[in-house]
């Protein structure tokens, strides 16, 4: 067991903004008691002080002071606005005047733990321990019942290296509260790094009688036996563990350490198993427990996919070096559709030395469904390098220049990697109609057509092709016979989508059919609302030529 220092305290972690927060949701705290009449000045103040606090919690902090001190000019008593502007000043760095607006609320009322609380924070903050550990013991007076402000003010003195009023806070909790695990074990790390040993089984012995049924402290006790190499005493305690509760976790991972230690390879594996979150097994064991586990399953089933991933992630901060784990998090990421941590993740794996066509086949995928073009032709640019034989880079170079309007550079690289394609239909079928589109894009309709062709040859149910192809043709007014039956085609597979409906209404338009092209668009009359501007000319103009 690591028994590195492994502070428990946490709430000092909670920042000045916080604490602030309350003066403004409870209404200014009351500064004042309750009175039977409610004065129009009162109101006047409190007003402004909402105000105020609007414009804290808008950002607006020069605003907020100026309205903060519009109300202590009003009412020099006024503690909720010396609290919340100390607040304000210490975030623009202004420390001298935080503090003292601190103290101030401080003095109107003092027995307002909330401000002790800030002003402990602002010196927690500047590392003015000293300052913070008499605030802290000033909160005690006020609240002694209250088992986190010991523990904040056991840590402040901890950060202050004294040591010994360290120690005597901790002494209090105890004879307060009584024998506590969070108590104990922090004594317990305390003497361990100092190399007090004995003091150290004290406390472990201490939680161990004080409950008995618990056995990870018999776990502890083992593992400080195993350091000192007195192997027989560490699987006394194991075996006392596995009597009280065979499955407890501490068991699991002191007995693969154990068994480990011992060369017993069929017991290492059996409780490794048990033990994977043990961040002191080596990476290499780990790897190989999963892949005995869950390697033949994690494709097929769903729950033995959640595991794997799990624990995939476990590994993968555990060991942030291994590139492995991160293209493996990728391909996991990417199943439960999570694209912006499969692109972390494989650029991860990248910088670690990875340079596997599927991982930049993963990359460019993920990429493509979160909108970043820039990046994708970068990267995209990169996979060539790397496989210029590889058709499937340059069509996302290709996709994503004619997103950035680059049609040149579109053609170019969609020309290229169409040629690299061999027994791919899908794959030919985008090169197809991507370059089909780029051409339109460039006014060379021959080609543009060309390709469109090639398209609807390959699979004449590209309802997208089918769609464009027959658009673009209405707009040229050429060849509207095949547009009509191409628009016809889509229309009739998707009767309610404004697009496709209004792309074979504007062919039979342009053929002169202006009653079909009317009947056509009344089919979705009812989504009339939310057409766009287009879509409502087409209607404006079909009905017209009817006029």
């Amino acid at each position: 067991m690591n028994l590195n220092r492994i502070v428990f305290f946490s709430l000092l972690s909670f920042v000045i903004v916080s604490v602030s927060m309350s003066s403004c949701s409870q209404k200014v705290s009351k500064d004042k008691k309750v009175k039977k009449e409610y004065t129009l000045a009162e109101l006047k103040i409190d007003d402004m002080f909402l105000q105020a606090c609007t414009q804290k919690e808008l950002g607006n902090s020069t605003e907020a002071l100026v309205l903060y001190d519009q109300v202590i000019a009003m009412d020099e008593n006024y503690a909720a606005a010396y609290f919340d502007k100390a607040s304000l000043l210490f975030a623009q760095k202004q420390v001298q005047e935080a503090i003292t607006s601190s103290q101030k609320a401080i003095s109107l009322q003092p027995n307002n733990i909330w401000y002790r609380l800030q002003l402990s924070q602002i010196y927690i903050n500047l590392s003015k321990w000293n300052e913070a550990a008499s605030v802290y013991e000033e909160i005690i007076k006020l609240q002694p019942d209250v088992v986190e402000y010991y523990q904040e003010l056991a840590e402040v003195y901890q950060n202050a290296k004294d040591e010994p009023n360290m120690l005597k806070v901790i002494d209090k909790m105890e004879k307060r509260w009584g024998i506590s695990e969070e108590i104990s074990m922090f004594k317990f790390r305390f003497f361990s790094e100092r190399k007090q040993l004995d003091k150290a089984e004290k406390e472990i012995l201490k939680l161990i009688n004080s409950y008995p049924l618990e056995t990870k402290y018999l776990a502890i006790l083992a593992e400080m036996k195993m350091t000192n190499k007195d192997y027989a005493k560490a699987l006394e305690c194991y075996r006392k563990i596995e009597q009280i509760k065979p499955e407890d976790p501490y068991i699991n991972v002191s007995l693969t350490n154990y068994y480990l230690i011992q060369k017993d390879r069929a017991n290492t594996y059996k409780y490794l198993r048990k033990a994977f979150e043990n961040k002191e097994l080596d990476y290499s064991t780990k790897v190989q427990v999963l892949f005995t586990i869950y390697g033949k399953t994690v494709d097929e089933n769903e729950d033995d996919f959640n595991k794997f991933f799990e624990l995939l992630k476990v590994l993968s901060v555990q060991n942030p070096n291994e590139k492995a784990i991160f293209e493996l998090l990728c391909t996991g990421y990417m199943r439960i559709g999570d694209f912006p941590k499969a692109v972390e993740s494989v650029k991860k794996a990248i910088s670690l030395g990875s340079k596997d066509f599927d991982v930049y086949q993963n990359l460019l995928f993920a990429q493509s469904t979160m909108n970043l073009p820039d990046s994708m032709i970068i990267d995209s640019k990169k996979a060539i390098e790397l496989y210029p034989e590889q058709p499937l880079f340059y069509l996302f170079l290709g996709v994503n220049y004619i997103y950035k309007e680059d049609y040149i550079n579109a053609k170019e690289n969609l020309e290229k990697g169409v040629k690299l394609v061999v027994d791919n239909k899908p794959l030919m079928e985008d090169f197809y109609s991507n370059l089909g589109e780029t051409y339109h894009k460039l006014n060379d309709f021959e080609n543009s057509d060309k390709y469109f062709d090639k398209t609807l040859e390959l699979n004449p149910l590209n309802y997208m092709v089918l769609n464009n192809y027959a658009y673009y043709l209405s707009i040229r007014k050429a060849k509207l016979e095949k547009a009509e039956t191409m628009a016809k085609k889509v229309a009739d597979k998707y009767p309610t989508n404004p697009i496709y409906v209004d792309t074979y209404a504007w062919v039979l338009f342009e053929l002169g059919k202006y009653n079909e092209a009317r009947k056509v668009m009344e089919n979705i009359i009812d989504s009339k609302a939310s057409w766009s501007q287009t879509l409502i000319e087409h209607y404006d103009s079909i009905i017209k030529a009817i006029k």
